[in-house]
Formats: structure tokens, C-alpha cells, sequence
């Protein structure tokens, strides 16, 4: 019988080495037992590493040489040692592991060669790990580079719609949700000419107000009001006046589009009385200032007095000279002579009664003008100021419209203070260079957020000039095509040119 020195399991004397670790088998019995202490002694030492074996193993444990030749094992052919990332020097010497078993395998590893390994591992992982940062910023910077002009080299005017379109931001005239429509009148129960009836009228005739205050966005994009107006409607349905009762931010050129468009109103004619309706209107470019902008004009109307006069209001048509004449010419009836043949027995001369219906027929003096006639008067007459216009309010004078630049407004407000009658003068005048230089800007901000930050524009009038480089001809195109749409100015000159990047894209 044969035992393995290592697990002790016992075998056939025809066995040579142990199924469970490959130790080499020894022989058991009397005799192996009694030279066991002597075999302990007569260990075999490793001709490479000088490590100790014990008789009976072929691999040394610590580096893996053939040891001596077992005359049992002679026709066993053990299989090649386990290769090792790091030769070991041939001049090391070393003891044997007291806490390492001593067996007749291969040994799984040394501790020196796993740290070795492991270091030469992490090293290699530091080494691709840099490799691939410095690579992946390096394409970064590319791609950003490149990706901050596909957008506008590929941008078309359909897709800029189409983006626009996904965010709804036009301007919106609105009754205010949170106020009522007010009708007063003997006939404001009328089916004609209730509530209901005035916010269905008001839904179906509002696209004027919206006209005219996409107009007024035009010279400021800020403008946001809202505001009252009052309607007296006839029975026949023409609106006979009109006025802005309060608003929110007044504007008197505004204000003067709105009743001009609110009096070309003409509602279902019916057989009652006048009514007078009033409209809380709101003008806003965005939607989500509605609730504030109704909040604050209802502020405005709780504060205001019955009696207080309006904001703004239409004035009456001023009497024509042939109605004033037949108003105040008498009849024929009133310049008849009296039969003056029953009194005196003599006829009179026929000279009298022509010069007596000539004095009588006299026209009467023209009433005063208003000053409000008067300061129109004045700017109608002079050429740099036939565009403004005005309204009083006792002796003072609003005046509003459009002049060319800051020179000119100062000049028609000393015109005005001029006027004898005029006591105080509210400028509310706009000019054409700060319309202008809105529309410059709002088209350089959309330039700018298009990556086009090396065109520049200048706006005069209706007439926008283009200048800078851009990289592409299809970069030129989408400058036009920008322009046009932010502003409704036509490109007059393009003096943009075309300088292509190099190969990298920079």
C-alpha cells in the first residue's frame, strides 16, 4: 500500500501520485514509519532556489525546478512548469516558509510576483486611462467647435418657423377675465346690446386693436396696457363716441389708434335707446403678464371718479361754416318788412329795403377756437412737425405722434409752450432713430443667438445694411433671411463676405 503525504489517503502499491493533489506517494508500513525521522532529515534541496523538499516531490515549491528524479516516477512525464511574467534571479536563495506546507504541486504564485504583476497591471490601466482622457477632450473641443456652426450653416427658414411656432409668444388682445363687460343705458337689457351681446361683438371686430398694436411693438417691444374704452352706440348702430376712460401705462398715440379703431365700429341696428359699453381691454407679447396687467387696471377703476374726465377721447366733428350759417341765418319770414302803406299815406323809397335785408342777412362771427385748434394749427403748419398731434385737459397740452429725433422733440415742445393759452406741455413723442435703433437691435440679438456674431447691421427706416464675414455662402443667406424676419425692414445692401475656415474648422 501507498499513502499521499499530504492528505494521508491510501493506495494501490501500483499507483504512483495522489488523484486529489498530485503529491507523490509513499509506502506505508513498519519500515516507512521507522525511517519517517530520518527521511525529515535527509530533505532535498532545491538546486535553483536552495528550498527544501521533502523525498518523494519532483517540483520544488518556492520556484517551480525539476527536482530529482524518483526511480518510482521514471516513466511520468509531469507537465511544464507555469510560466512567470518575472524571472526570478538564478542568485536568490531561500529558506522555506515555516507557515507554507510543503506539497508536491506547483505552487499557485509567489506574493513578490502577484505584486509585480499587479503593479505593472495598474500602471498599464493609468497609462490608457490618460491616453483616452486627453483624446476624448481633444474631440470635444472639435466637435464644439464644429457643432457652433452646423446649426446655422443647416438652419432654414422653415425649421427657425417651426421652432417658433413650438413656443406660442405673439401678441394677444383680450377682454380681462376677471372684469365684466359694463353696458349702462335704457336699453342695456336688450338682447342687442347686453353683455353678452357687446364681448361677442367685441371677439368678432378685434382684430384692428391687434393690428395696431403689433404696429406699436414695432417701435417698442415692451409695450404691455390695459385699459378701458367706452362705446356710445346709437340705435343705428354707428358708435358716436369714444374714449379711453383709465389704462395701466398711458400712451396717448396709442391710445389715439385704439379709439380710431374702436369708432369705425358699427354694431346691429334696433329699435331702443343709446348705450354706452365699457371694454377692459388687455395688449400684451406675453401671455402669462395677463393676470397682472388685470389686476392693475382694476386697481386704476376702483379709484376712479364718475365725473373724472377720460385718458384720452375722440373729439366732435366741428360744425361745417354752411351749417353754422343755416342755423344761425333767419328765415325769410323773420326779414320781412311790415306793411308800412296802412301807417303812411306816401309810398317809401325802394333804396331802404335792400340795405335793411343786407344787415339782417349778415353772416355772424365765427366762434372762438379751442385751444386745442389752435396748437393743431401750429404743427400742422410747420414741416417738422405735421406728424404729431395732441388733446388738452384744461391749459394743458398732451402732445404725442412722431418726430425725427431728440432736436426735434425738444423744438415742438417749445413750439407748443408758444401757443398763448397753453399753460403746461406733456411730451409723449417717439422718433423715428429710437424706432430705428430698436429694430437694429432686435436684429444684431437675433444674429447673435443664431452664432452669426460677426455680422453687423444698421437699420435706417425700412432698410437694413448687412456687413462682416461669415464662413459660408449659406451663413450669408441665413443673415438675410434672419434679418427680415425680426423686424419688418427689407435688406437694402449685403456687404457680408465670405471667408472660409481652414481644414479643422476653426
Amino acid at each position: 500500500m501507498k499513502r499521499c503525504p499530504r492528505c494521508e489517503k491510501t493506495y494501490p502499491d501500483s499507483e504512483t501520485f495522489c488523484d486529489a493533489d498530485g503529491t507523490a506517494l509513499v509506502p506505508t508500513g513498519p519500515a516507512f514509519a521507522e525511517s519517517a525521522g530520518a527521511d525529515e532529515a535527509q530533505q532535498i534541496e532545491c538546486p535553483v532556489c536552495g528550498g527544501k523538499a521533502q523525498p518523494g516531490e519532483l517540483i520544488c515549491n518556492f520556484c517551480g525546478a525539476r527536482l530529482g528524479i524518483d526511480p518510482a516516477a521514471e516513466q511520468y512525464t509531469p507537465p511544464p512548469a507555469r510560466p512567470s511574467t518575472a524571472p526570478r534571479s538564478p542568485t536568490l536563495r531561500r529558506g522555506p516558509s515555516p507557515s507554507r506546507p510543503i506539497t508536491g504541486r506547483m505552487p499557485e504564485g509567489d506574493d513578490s510576483e502577484k505584486e509585480g504583476r499587479g503593479m505593472f497591471g495598474v500602471l498599464g490601466y493609468l497609462i490608457a486611462a490618460i491616453v483616452a482622457l486627453g483624446g476624448g477632450a481633444w474631440l470635444a473641443i472639435h466637435l464644439s467647435s464644429k457643432g457652433a456652426e452646423t446649426p446655422v450653416a443647416n438652419a432654414s427658414p422653415s425649421a427657425a418657423a417651426s421652432v417658433a411656432a413650438a413656443v406660442p409668444t405673439g401678441p394677444l388682445v383680450a377682454l380681462a377675465n376677471a372684469m365684466p363687460v359694463q353696458v349702462t343705458g335704457e336699453s342695456a337689457s336688450a338682447p342687442e346690446r347686453n353683455q353678452d351681446a357687446a364681448r361677442k361683438f367685441f371677439d368678432d371686430h378685434k382684430n384692428p386693436l391687434l393690428d395696431s398694436y403689433e404696429h406699436a411693438l414695432a417701435g417698442d417691444n415692451t409695450l404691455r396696457n390695459a385699459m378701458v374704452v367706452r362705446v356710445r352706440v346709437l340705435p343705428s348702430g354707428n358708435v358716436d363716441a369714444a374714449s379711453v376712460r383709465t389704462s395701466t401705462n398711458p400712451n396717448p398715440a396709442f391710445d389715439a389708434e385704439v379709439v380710431k379703431d374702436v369708432s369705425t365700429w358699427n354694431y346691429p341696428p334696433f329699435s331702443g335707446s343709446d348705450v354706452e359699453i365699457d371694454y377692459p381691454i388687455v395688449f400684451t407679447n406675453d401671455p402669462s403678464t395677463k393676470d397682472a396687467l388685470e389686476s392693475q387696471l382694476n386697481t386704476k377703476l376702483t379709484g376712479l371718479s364718475p365725473t373724472e374726465p377720460p385718458e384720452f377721447a375722440s373729439s366732435p366733428p366741428a360744425p361745417s361754416s354752411a351749417a353754422s350759417e343755416a342755423v344761425s341765418a333767419p328765415t325769410p319770414a323773420s326779414v320781412e318788412t311790415p306793411p308800412t302803406e296802412a301807417v303812411a299815406p306816401a309810398p317809401l323809397p325802394p333804396a331802404p329795403a335792400p340795405r335793411k335785408h343786407h344787415h339782417v342777412a349778415s353772416a355772424p362771427k365765427p366762434p372762438p377756437m379751442t385751444l386745442q385748434q389752435r396748437v393743431l394749427q401750429v404743427l400742422s403748419s410747420n414741416p417738422r412737425t405735421r406728424r404729431v398731434n395732441c388733446y388738452t385737459s384744461g391749459n394743458t397740452v398732451t402732445i404725442f405722434g412722431k418726430v425725427f429725433d431728440n432736436d426735434a422733440k425738444l423744438y415742438t415742445e417749445k413750439l407748443v409752450r408758444n401757443v398763448p393759452g397753453v399753460g403746461n406741455v406733456i411730451d409723449s413723442l417717439s422718433t423715428d432713430q429710437a424706432e430705428w435703433a430698436a429694430r437694429q437691435a432686435a436684429i444684431a440679438s437675433q444674429l447673435y443667438a443664431a452664432g452669426l456674431n460677426t455680422v453687423t447691421v444698421k437699420v435706417i427706416g425700412h432698410d437694413a445694411y448687412l456687413d462682416g464675414t461669415v464662413k459660408t455662402d449659406a451663413q450669408k443667406q441665413q443673415a438675410v433671411t434672419i434679418t427680415e424676419n425680426a423686424s419688418p425692414v427689407h435688406v437694402a445692401g449685403n456687404l457680408i463676405r465670405v471667408v472660409p475656415g481652414n481644414m479643422f474648422g476653426f
